[in-house]
């Protein structure tokens, strides 16, 4: 069986994408994915066509999508849940997502048709109640807070 790993950082990473961010009370529901390519971790899941389910894009914000470490892996080798799987989606609470632009503590936050979380309001949708719990820059990850 070929090596799959044989280098480790000397620490590990202090927070990753759809990690949920702190212990504090949060509201997670599962969710069945709809989109063909499947749905990121951290990335945004809107309402899907079915009650029950979500997709990647869409005009009604619904969470984010919480990395789970049991997940199957996929051809791609992206962190994804696939159509078909449940995938937990926060609704309330803190999580790790990256911003598509540079974020400001207490900054309202948006998400753009590609479900990307960002700060620029021009031409994207307001998630309602959210807010930026952490500055960062560009591609950085940032704490999401969902109220």
């Amino acid at each position: 069986m070929p090596t799959i790993q044989s280098s480790y950082p000397a620490r590990p990473a202090a927070a990753y994408e759809g990690m949920a961010a702190d212990q504090d009370p949060a509201t997670i529901v599962s969710r069945t994915v709809e989109t063909t390519d499947g749905i990121a971790f951290g990335r945004a899941a809107f309402q899907g066509t079915r009650d029950d389910g979500i997709a990647a894009a869409g005009s009604v914000f619904r969470g984010i999508v919480l990395a789970d470490r049991n997940a199957r892996p996929n051809a791609s080798g992206t962190d994804l849940f696939a159509k078909g799987e449940t995938a937990p989606v926060m609704v309330r609470g803190t999580v790790w997502v990256v911003s598509a632009t540079a974020a400001n503590a207490g900054g309202p936050a948006y998400v753009t048709a590609a479900g990307a979380v960002t700060a620029t309001a021009s031409g994207n949708t307001l998630i309602p109640g959210a807010l930026f719990d952490t500055s960062g820059s560009a591609g950085g990850l940032v704490r999401l807070r969902l109220n």
